[in-house]
């Protein structure tokens, strides 16, 4: 057997075709982040084999040592691209920064440096030839420098590595078959250079089945089985199924591909929160109606598809995850093969939480802007019809006084004055009161009436609450409806030929008591007439020259507030009666 036909020597041509080979495959991906380099980084591993090819044909020592030299001071250049290659391919640009790359660099250059030079004999002292049937080898006695270019390449390499494997938990799990294939690779070249050192120091014993054969050069032809087998799937640099899977993983919409068989193949973390499972699990094996019993919707619209009806476009699935109402637009395709014949389909579940979220703020805040508007109108109208009366007022009886210099009716002056600020007042609280201001509680009827009958000047008339009832409102707002009704009863309620003075109270009774979903609040006195009960709770409706019409619809603004229904009739004693309905309960 010639030296050129020694198997030692067919594997080191082999692994130079076989790293120019996955070179070419790379520099095909070129576009896909990394490939660039390591097709650089494979080309180095092709020279670094053809050097050491070169080495083991030569027969003489003196022949072998430039081969040698050269083969060495490559090896920081490998550390140095590898470098780069790993911090493009896991997207850490930072590592690229240049007062961390240039420390690398410039010792890698003089390592490069102090192998060409060997001074001292520090990195090699004495070469020696070893037979191995035809083939001479050559048996090596390395010095310190080498040692230190070994901690050299094996921590840079190294660390690029962890970089490689750590970036396994933040990335898509369709990216990790990528990584799994530079592990493997890393992995194998690392155990090859452990056989190639544990011959020459006495801290390992010696593991290398055959001496002075460098087997580390060989580890692109074992490298090459998961290389090719990550090409044969696809995933070898190919961005196209990559980005493909990595869409599907990053959306937040939920995603079932479902085969032929009525299997679900896939499912990203949405889907499998859709259907209660872990984010991160594989997809169900289970048949998809076993796999979508829990949302029959799902179940319904995958049924529909395969029996050939199309799916309503408007099919809402809504279903509580973690605690909170979601829900999803759900929609189905068909895949097809080449031929043209259907291989199974995708189950879509679009998340529209948030749109119908923000479509129900729309609705809401839309409906409070018409709200608000009409009262705007209503409030103009009253403005610039009401008040211009006590302004009227005021300003003819300030005339009058600076004519005449007749100070007597200035408490007519001060009259008017009070009603307009009862007026603008009313008017403040009237253009607060909106469903989104009310505070709503548990509230105490008899407690909330007896609170606001101390705040009325009621004279010595009685109020009576049949019963302690409990309902859901904002105390405050409900404190003004009992006041306003109060003072209503007071000012309203006594018929005029009584001569009861306002305030007084002339012996009317006021009764708060509940209803059927509801309270009511009544007294005795002379009633409001039946053509004009719709009109009382109108703004601006009065029927005294000292009202200012705004205090029943005060109350009827608070109880549109409260979604309730308020309408106005006779008690059983003839007097007035206001009746409030819709209103919650505690429990209901």
């Amino acid at each position: 057997m010639s030296a050129l036909t020694h198997p030692v020597v067919v594997l080191g041509m082999l692994s130079t075709a076989l790293a120019l080979l996955i070179a070419g495959v790379a520099w095909q991906q070129r576009a896909t982040r990394g490939a660039r380099t390591y097709t650089v980084l494979m080309v180095t591993l092709a020279v670094w084999s053809t050097l050491y090819v070169g080495q083991l044909l030569v027969p003489t020592v003196a022949g072998k040592r430039p081969w040698f030299v050269a083969r060495h001071a490559m090896s920081p250049l490998f550390a140095m691209a590898f470098w780069v290659f790993a911090a493009q391919y896991t997207d850490r640009r930072e590592l690229l920064d240049r007062r961390l790359l240039a420390p690398i660099v410039a010792v890698g250059l003089a390592f490069v440096g102090l192998v060409l030079v060997n001074p001292g004999e520090l990195y090699w002292s004495a070469l020696a030839l070893d037979t191995m049937g035809a083939l001479f080898l050559l048996e090596l006695t390395l010095g310190p420098l080498f040692w230190l270019n070994c901690v050299y390449i094996f921590g840079v390499v190294g660390v690029a590595h962890v970089l490689i494997v750590s970036t396994w938990k933040r990335t898509f799990a369709s990216y990790r078959p990528q990584l799994l294939v530079l592990t493997v690779v890393g992995s194998v070249e690392f155990g090859l250079s452990v056989l190639f050192l544990s011959e020459h120091t006495t801290l390992l014993p010696a593991l290398n089945p055959w001496p002075n054969v460098q087997l580390i050069t060989y580890g692109a032809t074992i490298a090459a089985i998961p290389i090719g087998w990550s090409y044969v799937n696809d995933f070898f640099f190919d961005i196209q199924p990559l980005a493909r899977q990595a869409v599907i993983e990053s959306m937040d919409d939920a995603v079932y591909i479902v085969d032929r068989e009525g299997t679900i193949r896939y499912t990203n973390p949405p889907g499998n929160r859709l259907l209660g499972r872990s984010p991160d699990a594989d997809a169900p094996t289970e048949p998809v109606e076993t796999a979508f019993a829990a949302r029959p919707t799902l179940l319904s619209c995958y049924e529909q598809s395969v029996a050939g009806t199309p799916v309503d476009d408007d099919t809402i699935l809504a279903c509580e995850i973690d605690g909170e109402q979601r829900f999803y637009d759900i929609g189905v395709s068909t895949i097809e093969n080449s031929t043209g014949e259907g291989a199974g389909v995708v189950v879509v579940g679009r998340d529209i939480t948030e749109e119908r979220r923000q479509r129900g703020q729309l609705q809401v805040r839309t409906a409070q802007l018409e709200r608000q508007n009409e009262r705007l109108d209503q409030f103009g109208q009253f403005v610039s019809h009401d008040l211009r009366n006590p302004i009227q007022v005021a300003s003819g009886y300030v005339e009058l006084a600076r004519e005449t210099e007749d100070l007597s009716r200035l408490d007519d002056v001060d009259r008017a004055i009070r009603r307009m600020s009862e007026m603008v007042e009313e008017l403040r609280e009237l253009t607060t009161v909106d469903r989104d201001s009310l505070d709503a509680d548990r509230v105490n009827v008899a407690q909330t009436a007896h609170t606001a009958w101390a705040h009325v000047d009621t004279g010595d008339a009685a109020l009576r609450v049949s019963e302690n009832a409990i309902i859901i409102a904002d105390p405050d707002y409900l404190l003004h409806i009992f006041e306003n009704l109060f003072r209503n009863s007071m000012e309203h309620g006594l018929p005029e030929e009584t001569g009861a003075a306002l305030g007084d109270g002339g012996g009317l009774t006021v009764t708060v008591g509940p209803l059927d979903g509801g309270f009511f609040i009544e007294d005795d006195g002379v009633g409001i007439p039946e053509d004009e009960r719709d009109a009382v709770l109108d703004h601006g409706y009065t029927t005294t020259n000292e009202g200012t019409g705004l205090g029943m619809s005060i109350v009827r603004t608070i109880a549109d507030a409260h979604e309730w229904t308020v309408s106005v009739t006779e008690s059983d004693a003839g007097g007035a009666r206001f009746e409030f309905r819709n209103v919650d309960r505690p429990g209901e």
